[in-house]
Formats: C-alpha cells, structure tokens, sequence
C-alpha cells in the first residue's frame, strides 16, 4: 500500500506538471483503463468488500486515494484523446460510476465544490464522447476487412507494414505493443517501431472510403454539417 499511495500521488504530480506526456496514444488507453478500474472498485458496486483490518497500520486510506485519483481525472480533463480512452474503455467505465464519485467526493467534503464543478462537466464531455463515437461506428455500416486493425479489429486510421511478417497493422496498436513486447506480434522476430512500414496506399483507400462515406451524409457533427475524420499521424 506505501508503494501504491507512492506511485497514485507521483501520478497525480506528474500529470499536473507535464500532461501532454501521459495523452500520448501509447500510454492514454492504459491509464484510461487503470483509473477507471480503481475508480470502479474505490465506488463500484463492490466498493463495500474493501475492508481491511488495522487500516492504518496498512496506509489504507480510500478515501484518500479516491482524492488523489480524482486530481488525476481532472488534470487531464481538457485533453481530447483521454476523454475518449475514458469513454470508450470497455472494461470499467460506466456513466454511473462518476456520479457516485460525485456523490462521495462532496458527502466526505473531499472536493470543494469548483473541483466537483469541473468533474461534474468531464463526465458530461465523457458521455458526450462516447455518444458521438458510437454513433459514428454505427453510421459508416460495416467496414472493409481489409481496412480493420488484425490485433483490435477497429478500423485503422495509420496503417503500416511489420518488415518481417509483412503484416499490415495500425501505427498506435503496434506502438503500444513493442512498449512491453519488442517482438512482431505475428512471427516473434524483433521488431522496432522505427522500422515498421507507412502503408499510404492503404490509408489512402481508407481516406476514399471515408470521404465517400461522407459524400453519402453518414457522418455529420452536432450541427448536421459533414464533417471529415482526420487520419494523418
């Protein structure tokens, strides 16, 4: 638990100093799900099976980290792509969640309210998010397998090419991969992320496909006017 409280209020401080680090796609999906499971577990259904002898002897404090978990979500609120790895992160996230931590936060006067204020309007932005991106999933109908991810099976938006399988896959998914695997996915060879492969003649045809989409009205923004998906790196 030392080491744990440790690393939640390193993170918190990290993410107030330099929050451009922690948004990058090959960390934000995995600091998405970490929260969101603590966050579920700290306020979830089950939150109440969280019962620890001598709390104090252990630095066991929830509340405390619920606090410091809480800084961490609002550090990086303003930061369009964690927004979205919050929302569309399938394992934990449920809108319910942030309106108990609401509820928690003000009951145990943990947060003033200007900070529940501002958490009160990421879950709205969150829930907005995730709304937008489902319907767009829903209104470019059924994508072209060529143009899915092979690992993720979403479509990709910056193929490339793995030199040695010659497999085909999205930059992000295979960046996050060679993080903890320096291994091609697909036939074990080591592998570098500066050696994969830009596919521009896929991703051309995936911008085609799109933009046909669009000539068709399948993708508008809030206002009803179309609005391209922007596929550059």
């Amino acid at each position: 638990m030392s080491l744990g409280n440790e690393t939640v209020a390193m993170l918190k401080l990290f993410t107030s100093a330099i929050a451009d680090a922690f948004v990058k796609p090959e960390i934000v999906n995995t600091l998405a799900g970490m929260l969101n499971f603590n966050l579920e577990a700290l306020v979830g259904p089950k939150c109440n099976n969280l019962r620890v002898r001598n709390p104090e002897k252990y630095k066991f404090n929830p509340k405390a980290l619920l606090s410091e978990i809480t800084d961490v979500y609002l550090n990086l609120r303003t930061f369009k792509p964690f927004v979205k790895a919050i929302a569309l992160e399938g394992r934990s996230y449920r809108p319910e969640l942030f309106t108990k931590l609401q509820s928690v936060l003000e009951r145990s006067n943990l947060k003033g309210t200007p900070d529940i204020a501002l958490l009160a309007k990421l879950a709205a932005n969150i829930e907005e998010t995730k709304r937008r991106e489902e319907e767009g999933e829903v209104e470019l109908g059924e994508i072209p397998d060529d143009f899915l991810d092979p690992l993720m099976a979403t479509l990709m938006e910056d193929p490339v090419i793995l030199p040695s399988s010659r497999v085909t896959i999205d930059r992000q998914t295979i960046r996050i991969h060679l993080l903890g695997n320096p291994l091609d996915p697909f036939n074990r060879s080591p592998l570098k992320v500066e050696d994969v492969i830009s596919n521009t003649e896929l991703k051309n045809q995936i911008q085609a496909w799109i933009k046909e989409r669009r000539a068709k009205g399948t993708i508008k923004d809030d206002n009803g006017d179309e609005e391209a998906m922007d596929l550059d790196p």
